[in-house]
């Protein structure tokens, strides 16, 4: 991968054959020139750098300038830089091969390319912000972070988590909007619901633009297999607003909706504390959590509504759809919700259902 270079000498060989030149001992020699023996021993077995003091001393010594001692040992730690390099790209190509390949050739016409892996690694580091591939595996890498799992995540699960999670940060990076107002979201949840009556293509501008408003950045990834992220929210103090990032995993339009809303739930109750980290497998039940999912259910469909409708106990295709009518809101929404309380199966009306793909 990296060219080879030609082997530099550490700084200290060079010290070594002037002494042995001059004929004296490093003791002697360290008298002469004002550093310590130990400072000369360490030199000599490539154990310690020349320092410009060093350099200043040797360059008095010799009548030679402080530049070219200075240089020896930038030549050397460039040639051992290099060494490195490589080592860190091997490394990095490891972690590369935990990608979903065809996410980044589709979405962002990145190849993961054995024939190219520098250019790739390289490019894969400048998307993700990051020096090395390698910081992707530190499970604390969003400092304030929150999840709605248990910390027990493997390794590769932790890193495809942090990959999607920093991508949808860059992403953010492009966006404007106003300061956080959460009082323009609590009182417009009747247009909210609303839209999901409308196509992908006609919703997401009008949603963008009324959260843009709202003070909340939305972005809407598709879904990196293997991160298990369905969503993530994180304030933006520099900017006064919030990140609500989700993505289309399972692609199923009725729980795309819920977690939009879910997060726009800890954007409203959670202020500024910490990240949030939705799961699409959650396995952790908490005060934030509840009141989240409360939010996004409540927001969709009304809560009283709602349990009156329970108590009917009619939940044939009919029922349903006039039900969503009355709500103005998509009948698949109700349906899912049915579904997931297990008023009724999941395998029934599938011709309600609807499925939403990201076309990023």
């Amino acid at each position: 991968m990296i060219k080879k270079m030609r082997p530099v000498s550490h700084p200290g060989e060079y010290i070594k054959d002037a002494i042995d030149e001059l004929g004296i001992s490093q003791s002697e020699f360290a008298y002469r020139t004002g550093l310590s023996i130990k400072n000369i021993s360490t030199l000599i077995n490539g154990e310690s750098n020349i320092t410009f003091e060093v350099a200043t001393k040797l360059s008095a010594f010799f009548g030679n300038s402080v530049e070219g001692w200075m240089n020896l040992q930038i030549k050397y730690d460039l040639y051992l830089n290099e060494a490195k390099k490589e080592e860190a790209y091997q490394k990095d190509w490891k972690i590369a091969q935990l990608f979903d390949k065809e996410f980044f050739d589709i979405y962002f016409e990145l190849p993961i390319n054995a024939k190219h892996k520098e250019e790739t690694i390289d490019e894969l580091r400048s998307l993700l912000s990051v020096s090395s591939l390698q910081n992707l595996k530190e499970p604390d890498m969003f400092a304030f972070c929150k999840t709605s799992v248990k910390k027990d995540l493997d390794e590769k699960t932790i890193i495809l988590r942090n990959a999607w999670i920093s991508i949808a940060e860059n992403a953010a990076r492009f966006l404007s909007c106003s300061s956080f107002n959460k009082e323009l979201i609590l009182n417009n949840q009747k247009y909210l619901r609303s839209l999901t009556l409308k196509s992908p293509k006609e919703f997401y501008y009008e949603l963008s633009k009324f959260l843009s408003d709202a003070g909340i950045k939305l972005v809407i990834l598709p879904y990196l297999r293997g991160s298990n992220v369905s969503g993530v929210t994180k304030w933006i103090g520099s900017e006064n607003c919030v990140l609500v990032a989700v993505n289309d995993c399972g692609k199923d339009a009725d729980r795309i909706w819920f977690t939009i809303f879910h997060e726009l739930g800890h954007a409203i109750k959670n202020h500024k504390r910490h990240m949030t980290i939705s799961y699409s497998k959650n396995n952790i039940e908490d005060e934030e959590e509840n009141a989240a999912n409360e939010f996004a259910k409540n927001l969709l469909i009304n809560k009283s509504d709602y349990l009156a409708f329970i108590s009917r106990g009619k939940f044939d295709k009919a029922s349903i759809q006039k039900f969503a009518k009355e709500q103005g809101v998509a009948d698949f929404i109700v349906l899912g919700r049915l579904q997931k309380e297990e008023y009724v199966p999941w395998d029934k009306y599938q011709d309600m259902k609807r499925k939403y793909e990201v076309l990023y």
